[in-house]
Parts: C-alpha cells; sequence; structure tokens
C-alpha cells in the first residue's frame, strides 16, 4: 500500500475512535521542544556513488505544535518541524579516497536545513489528573536545502583540483507519525517529552557538480528525509 494510502487509513482510524467518545468544551494546547534528530535509512547513507546518500550526522530538532481538541479524546493537530544536520565528513572523505585519490583532501561543509508545516488528526489520552498521553499522523508540506560542499585536494600529478556542490532547495510532501507525553504542574503549564518518526522524500531537479575536470554535471533526484526526533519542552493549555 502506497505511503499516502496508509496516512489517509491512519487519519480514518484517528476520526472513527475520537467520535467514540463524548464531547466537552474544546482545549487547546501550545507545546515548544527541543532536542536531538536523528537521520535514518538514505539520509544517514555514506555511498558516494549514490547521490540520494546523505551523509547525515545526529542534528537538531525543534517543535512547536499546537493542539485543538475537538471532542475529549480527539483533535486537530498542527505543527512546525525544523532540523538541523551536519555532514559527515570523515566518511565523504573516505568514499572519495577510496574511489578516485589515495591523497589528503581538504572538505568544507555546511549543514543540512529541513523545515515541514504539517497537520492531521490526534488522539489524547489521559492516563491522571496530573499525566496525559497522546498519538498524532500528521501530514503535509516539507522542504529541504542540502548542503553545500567544497571538496579540494591535488592529483598524483601534483595538479590543484575542487569538486563543488551548491546549496539547493528541494520539496515533497512529509508525514509524520508521533507521540507526547506531558506532566502537568501548574494550573495550566506541563513538561513534555516527544518522539517523532519523520518521511519525506524531497525532489532535487538540476543539482550541479562541477568535478575534478572543471565540468559541470546536472542531475536530479529525491532525497529520502528520514529521522527519528527525540524532544523535551514545555506546553501550556489555553
Amino acid at each position: 500500500m502506497p505511503m499516502k494510502d496508509k496516512f489517509t487509513v491512519l487519519i480514518i482510524i484517528f476520526f472513527c475512535l475520537g467520535l467514540t467518545a463524548h464531547a466537552q468544551k474544546p482545549k487547546s494546547f501550545v507545546e515548544l521542544s527541543a532536542g536531538v534528530s536523528v537521520p535514518s535509512g538514505d539520509f544517514a547513507a555514506t555511498d558516494f556513488s549514490k547521490p540520494e546518500s546523505g551523509f547525515a550526522n545526529n542534528g537538531f530538532g525543534f517543535n512547536l505544535t499546537y493542539e485543538n481538541r475537538l471532542t475529549y479524546n480527539f483533535g486537530i493537530s498542527g505543527a512546525r518541524i525544523l532540523n538541523s544536520h551536519s555532514v559527515n565528513q570523515q566518511a565523504y572523505r573516505d568514499e572519495i579516497s577510496a574511489d578516485t585519490l589515495s591523497l589528503p583532501l581538504t572538505i568544507s561543509t555546511r549543514n543540512w536545513g529541513t523545515f515541514g508545516l504539517l497537520a492531521g488528526p490526534f488522539l489524547y489520552l489521559p492516563v491522571s489528573k496530573y499525566f496525559s498521553v497522546d498519538f498524532r499522523a500528521l501530514g503535509g508540506f516539507y522542504s529541504a536545502y542540502s548542503p553545500e560542499v567544497i571538496i579540494s585536494g591535488k592529483t598524483e600529478a601534483g595538479e590543484n583540483f575542487s569538486l563543488s556542490l551548491l546549496k539547493y532547495n528541494g520539496v515533497g510532501f512529509a508525514f509524520d507519525l508521533a507521540t507526547t507525553l506531558r506532566l502537568k504542574f501548574g494550573t495550566s503549564s506541563y513538561l513534555l517529552i516527544k518522539g517523532d518518526y519523520l518521511y519525506s522524500a524531497a525532489k532535487f531537479k538540476d543539482i550541479e557538480w562541477l568535478n575534478r575536470d572543471g565540468e559541470v554535471i546536472t542531475r536530479s533526484f529525491d532525497q529520502n528525509l528520514q529521522t527519528i526526533n527525540i524532544t523535551a519542552g514545555v506546553g501550556y493549555a489555553l
């Protein structure tokens, strides 16, 4: 079953579960959290021969979430998710040396930057007066900025060379499966821990490489962006 179809099924399940709950006055939550973002799949791969390899290290994740309960257990959620990942420079160096050169290389990189605007249903489950948990299935727009990479060194003949990949922007659909644990510590305030599995296939078009011979190579590809985010923060019930 395609990813978008699976996501649609999840939304229907959340909606049906929410309709079984009794209604109460809507209540909203505003949440801010930050923590670690761990890349997986192609995003963390380090195979230089495959353009979809992201060479991404563990990075920083930021999450701003708004949730509005339509019934006691069911509601609609919106999230702004931002991630930043540095590039695995040692893996870059090892891959290029293994394929082409055995000479010292200098590598300069910027970070991957990704952000998304997502929305979807959530299921709210109070465990006690002070503790609650919810589950979300979100989908929406996702944008990624590839890192600028400059690799320089010398050939076996002693000639200087440089390989350059500039920063490019790719966009695509994303879905996010997440859960939040909340611990109330005031009338309306609470501490929280979030866990998110985020997936997107951003489309990069007409990406230009400047190879060691000074030739411009153009390519297009889909970059799978998979991360597991573990963040902690605070929230406020409106």
